[in-house]
């Protein structure tokens, strides 16, 4: 019984967060018959990273490099649902800001407030 309700929490979490990541394996490459060190390419800029390098994209995105290959998350992921709110991801603090759904142009909470105070 404990564990299903620990499921149930889970699915419910899960379901009202927003945020996810992607995963991109290395291609082996090979030039002058020897074996290249691999690097990453950001998707967006398709600027190259170091294995062992991490950054953050124009898209809030954060990448780290591994030997393996690279793996990005969202960097604005939480709640994202606030009843009679719209959630829009604040493209320079990477962090949601809620608009009224009646009026877009109006926020939904005082600068600084949180939506669950």
């Amino acid at each position: 019984m404990n564990v299903l309700f620990r499921l149930g929490v889970l699915c419910i979490v899960v379901a009202v967060c927003h945020g996810a990541c992607f995963r991109d394996v290395h291609k082996a490459v090979i030039k002058d018959g020897k074996l290249e060190e691999p690097v990453c390419t950001d998707v967006y800029d398709k600027s190259k990273h170091p294995v062992g390098d991490s950054w953050n994209t124009a898209h809030c995105i954060g990448c780290n490099c591994y030997t393996d290959g690279m793996e990005c998350c969202t960097r604005y992921g939480g709640i994202a649902h606030v009843q009679g709110c719209v959630a829009v991801v604040d493209g320079k603090t990477c962090k949601y800001k809620f608009y009224k759904e009646a009026n877009p142009s109006e926020p939904c909470f005082e600068e600084g407030q949180k939506p669950f105070n």
